[in-house]
C-alpha cells in the first residue's frame, strides 16, 4: 500500500491523539532503546487503509492505559559515551545505544517507566498527586509532588533543572507520547502515506510514513507503527535523509494494552534508601554561573514545519565549560570524602567527571564560523546542527548548517 494524502491542519483539532502520559517537554532527538525492537518476521494482512483512515482511527484511539516492555535505540552520531555510563540505568545513557524500559500507564495520573541495564535501574513513579525517582546503583530517592514540583519549578539551580528535565523526559518515553508529538506537528510541508503492515510486539499493525516536502532537513522519514485494532500507536522511528537505519526508535517488544493492577503504582523507599526533596530546597550545592546570572533562555522558534530551529539565549561556551569542570571537581571531591553517595536523585552521576569530559568533548568538536550573526561555534551530526554564537545565543535543530546558519543571520546580532 501506497497510498499518499494531502494532509489537513483539523483532523488533529477534532481531539487529537490522546496523551497517554503527562506531555512536558519531549526530546525528540534524545533517547536511545536496548533489544532492537522486533518489528516482525511475517508481514500480516490487513483491509486496505487510506492515509486518512489511518491518522483518524489514531485520533480516535482510546487506549489509555497500558504495560509492557519498549525498547529504545538512539544513533545520533555523537562519541562514544564515558565507561562509568555504559552499562548504567542513567537517563543520561539514552543518548546513545540501545536500552530497554518497563512501562505501566492508567491514564495521566498513574505511570511507572523503569530504566533497565544490566545490574542497575532508574525508576520514576507518578500515582496520583505523588512523584517519586529511584536510582539503584545509589540507593537514592527524589521524593515530590505535582503542586510542589511545579511552585518549585522557578526556583531550582541548572542541575536541579536538568534533573526534573530528565525526569519529564523519560515520563514521555512511549510510543504513544511521541506519536502525539509528531503527528500534532502536521502541516502542508508534510507527506503522509501508508507502508506495508507489520507485526509489533506480536500485534499486527499498520505503517503511517510521514516525509518532509521541504529541503533542509536532516530528518528523511518518520515511521509511526499503529495497532490495527484499536489505532494505539506501538512504535516510532526517525530516519536521516538518504538512510535505511533509524537513528531514533521507539517500540513495543511486549504490550498488554489493559489496565495494569494498581499494585504496580505503589512505591516504598528501600531500606537504607536516602531520600530527599525533589523541588531541591534542601540542596547545598552551589550554583551554576548560569543560574546565578539569572539569565532567561528565552527560547524562540525559528522556520517552519520541518525546517523548524529554536534561538536560545543567554548561553556561553566560557560558562559552560566552567561549569561542567568545576562540577566535575566538585563531585570528585565528594565522593572521596563522603561514606555513601549523594542523595541527590542520581544528578551525581550525570555531573561525573566522565560524564564532564564527554561534553568537553562535544563542546570542543565544533568549527569557527561567522556571519550576520557574528561568529560562533558550529556543531553538526547527520541528525541535529547547533551553533553557539559569541555573544551568547544557541541556535539549534534537526536541519542541514547552511539552513541554521541562514535563520541565524536573519537574527543578526545582539
Amino acid at each position: 500500500m501506497n497510498e499518499t494524502t494531502k494532509t489537513s491542519k483539523t483532523w488533529y483539532r477534532r481531539g487529537g491523539v490522546r496523551a497517554l502520559v503527562p506531555l512536558s517537554v519531549v526530546a525528540v532527538i534524545a533517547g536511545n532503546a536496548a533489544l532492537a525492537p522486533t518489528l516482525a518476521s511475517a508481514a500480516p494482512s490487513l483491509p486496505s487503509i487510506s492515509a486518512q483512515q489511518l491518522l483518524t482511527r489514531i485520533a480516535d484511539s482510546h487506549v489509555d492505559a497500558f504495560s509492557g516492555t519498549v525498547s529504545v535505540t538512539a544513533n545520533l552520531g555523537l562519541p562514544a559515551l564515558p565507561d562509568d555510563l555504559l552499562g548504567s540505568a542513567n537517563p543520561l545513557s539514552l543518548i546513545s545505544g540501545t536500552h530497554l524500559l518497563q512501562v505501566a500507564v492508567n491514564g495521566q495520573t498513574q505511570q511507572r517507566i523503569a530504566l533497565m541495564d544490566q545490574l542497575s535501574e532508574y525508576d520514576l513513579i507518578h500515582n496520583g498527586k505523588q512523584i517519586w525517582t529511584y536510582d539503584s546503583e545509589t540507593n537514592a530517592v527524589g521524593e515530590g509532588t505535582e503542586d510542589s514540583s511545579s511552585a518549585q519549578a522557578k526556583k531550582l539551580d541548572a542541575r536541579k533543572q536538568a534533573e526534573q528535565k530528565k525526569e519529564q523526559s523519560l515520563e514521555n518515553l512511549t510510543p504513544q507520547a511521541l506519536a502525539q508529538q509528531l503527528l500534532a506537528a502536521i502541516s502542508p510541508t508534510t507527506q503522509v502515506s501508508v507502508g506495508s503492515p507489520r507485526s509489533v510486539a506480536g500485534r499486527s499493525a499498520y505503517l503511517l510514513v510521514l516525509q518532509p516536502k521541504q529541503q533542509g532537513s536532516l530528518i528523511g522519514q518518520v515511521e509511526i507503527s499503529v495497532d490495527s485494532a484499536t489505532g494505539a500507536p506501538l512504535g516510532v522511528a526517525l530516519y536521516p535523509v538518504a538512510s535505511a537505519t533509524p537513528f531514533f526508535e521507539l517500540s513495543f517488544t511486549q504490550v498488554d494494552l489493559t489496565a495494569p493492577a494498581a499494585s504496580r503504582f505503589d512505591f516504598t523507599p528501600p531500606k537504607g534508601a536516602t531520600v530527599s526533596p525533589l523541588d531541591g530546597s534542601q540542596s547545598g550545592s552551589a550554583k551554576s554561573p548560569a543560574a546565578e546570572s539569572g539569565q532567561s533562555l528565552d527560547p524562540q522558534v525559528l522556520g517552519t514545519g520541518w525546517l523548524t530551529a529554536v534561538e536560545l539565549h543567554g548561553v556561553s561556551l566560557a560558562e559552560l565549560n566552567q561549569a561542567l569542570s568545576s562540577t566535575g571537581r566538585e563531585v570528585q571531591s565528594s565522593q572521596s570524602s563522603a561514606t555513601s553517595p549523594e542523595s541527590d536523585g542520581g544528578s551525581q552521576q550525570l555531573f561525573s567527571g566522565g560524564v564532564s569530559g564527554y561534553l568537553d568533548t562535544l563542546l570542543g568538536s565544533g568549527k569557527t564560523v561567522s556571519g550576520a550573526f557574528g561568529t560562533g561555534k558550529l556543531y553538526s551530526t547527520s541528525v541535529l546542527t547547533v551553533l553557539i554564537t559569541d555573544d551568547g545565543r544557541m541556535f539549534l535543530g534537526p536541519v542541514t548548517a547552511s539552513v541554521l546558519e541562514a535563520d541565524a543571520a536573519k537574527q543578526g546580532t545582539k
